[in-house]
C-alpha cells in the first residue's frame, strides 16, 4: 500500500491520542509493513461474507480466530475497519479504502504468479472453480480424475454454490455459469447451452399415470425450485400457442442438484437441466414427461475468467479441461 493510501487512513486518528499528525502517520506506515499477503486475503473474504464465522468455517478455525485476526489488521492501521452488531459485519468509510487497496494487492500478486506462470510454461499451483451443484455434480466431478491424470501438480480447489461467486472477492479463478450474461469486465468462453424439460422418475408415472396435456399437471406433484423463482416457470406450445404455467411446487427445495434428487426418487415431477435430464433418461432413471408440448427454452453456459489472467497455463489448461468436458456430457451445439 502507497503512502498516499496511507495517509487516506490515518487522516482521521485524533491527535490527542497519538501524537501529531506527522507522528501518527510515521507510526501507522511502520506498523502496516507488518501486514501479509495472508492479512489482505482474510479482510477481503470477511468484507465479502460480512460475517466472522463464515470465514472461520472457511478456514476450519475458531471464529475467535477470525476476530483476532481482525482486531490485529486494524491494530495495524490504527483504525476501525469494520462495525460489529449481532446481526453481521458492515465496513466503515475507512474499512472501504483499506478493501479497496487489499483487492487491488491481491490482484497484482495474481497477475504477478500468473506472468512468471506464463514464462515456466508449466502447469502447477492451484485453479480455484466456482460451479453450481447441479453441475459439479453431474459434469464436472465425474471428470475431474482425469484432469488430475493430465497435470498432476495442478491443486483444484471447488467452490460448489448455487449463487453467483464473485471472482474478486472469493478469489475465484474460473465461473461456471448457466443462463447468466457474462459482464464486460471478464473473459468468457462459450462452454455449450441447455434447456429445462419436464422430467419424472417411471415408478411415479408407473404409480400415477403419465400426463397428456398440461391440464394434467394438476392431478400431479410437482417440484418447485426456490432458490431460482424463474425455473417454476413452465411454458408449453399447445396449438401453436405458448401458454405459462407457474408452478408453485407441492414439494418445494432451495436446490436444483435436490430438485433432481427428488424427481430420481420418484417425488414428482422436475423441470430440469436438460444436459442431465437427458443423460437421466438414456440411463432409464427418468423418463421426459410432456416432451412435444415443453418450450424447453435455450440457455447458455459460460466460463468466465478475470481479463488479467486467462493466458496463464493453468488457466488454460483448465479451460480446455472444461470445454472437453461439456463436449463429453453432450453438450447442445449452437447455431
Amino acid at each position: 500500500m502507497c503512502c498516499k493510501q496511507r495517509v487516506a487512513l490515518c487522516r482521521d486518528l485524533p491527535d490527542g491520542e497519538t501524537g501529531s499528525g506527522a507522528q501518527c502517520l510515521c507510526k501507522i506506515c511502520t506498523s502496516m509493513n507488518s501486514l501479509t499477503l495472508d492479512d489482505f486475503h482474510l479482510f477481503s473474504r470477511i468484507a465479502a461474507t460480512q460475517s466472522l464465522s463464515e470465514v472461520a468455517r472457511e478456514r476450519n478455525v475458531a471464529a475467535s480466530q477470525i476476530s483476532r485476526g481482525l482486531r490485529r489488521i486494524e491494530m495495524a492501521c490504527g483504525l476501525r475497519l469494520a462495525h460489529r452488531t449481532t446481526h453481521g459485519l458492515s465496513l466503515t468509510d475507512e474499512g472501504e479504502v483499506f478493501l479497496e487497496s487489499a483487492q487491488r494487492i491481491l490482484d497484482e500478486q495474481h497477475q504477478l504468479r500468473d506472468h512468471i506462470g506464463q514464462r515456466s510454461r508449466s502447469v502447477g499451483g492451484a485453479v480455484h472453480i466456482g460451479v453450481g451443484q447441479l453441475l459439479a455434480e453431474h459434469v464436472l466431478i465425474p471428470e475431474l480424475a482425469r484432469l488430475r491424470a493430465l497435470h498432476p501438480t495442478l491443486g483444484v480447489r471447488l467452490h460448489i454454490d448455487d449463487r453467483l461467486s464473485s471472482l474478486v472477492d472469493e478469489g475465484i479463478d474460473i465461473a461456471v455459469r448457466a443462463g447468466i450474461p457474462p459482464a464486460g469486465t471478464v473473459v468468457a468462453r462459450l462452454l455449450g447451452s441447455h434447456g429445462r424439460s419436464l422430467y419424472a422418475a417411471p415408478a411415479y408415472l408407473r404409480q400415477h399415470g403419465t400426463p397428456r396435456t398440461p391440464t394434467d399437471l394438476d392431478r400431479h406433484t410437482l417440484i418447485a425450485n426456490t432458490a431460482t423463482p424463474s425455473h417454476n416457470r413452465w411454458d408449453f406450445s399447445v396449438n401453436g400457442e405458448v401458454l405459462s404455467r407457474e408452478s408453485q411446487g407441492d414439494i418445494r427445495v432451495n436446490s436444483s442438484s435436490a430438485v433432481v434428487s427428488l424427481a430420481l426418487a420418484g417425488a414428482g415431477i422436475a423441470r430440469i437441466n436438460d444436459l442431465v435430464g437427458d443423460r437421466l433418461a438414456a440411463q432409464g432413471r427418468l423418463k421426459p414427461v410432456l416432451a412435444r408440448d415443453v418450450v424447453s427454452g435455450e440457455y447458455q453456459i459460460h466460463a468466465v475468467i478475470l481479463a488479467s489472467r486467462h493466458r496463464a497455463p493453468r488457466i488454460r489448461a483448465t479451460m480446455e479441461w472444461l470445454q472437453s468436458c461439456f463436449v463429453s456430457f453432450g453438450r447442445k451445439p449452437l447455431d
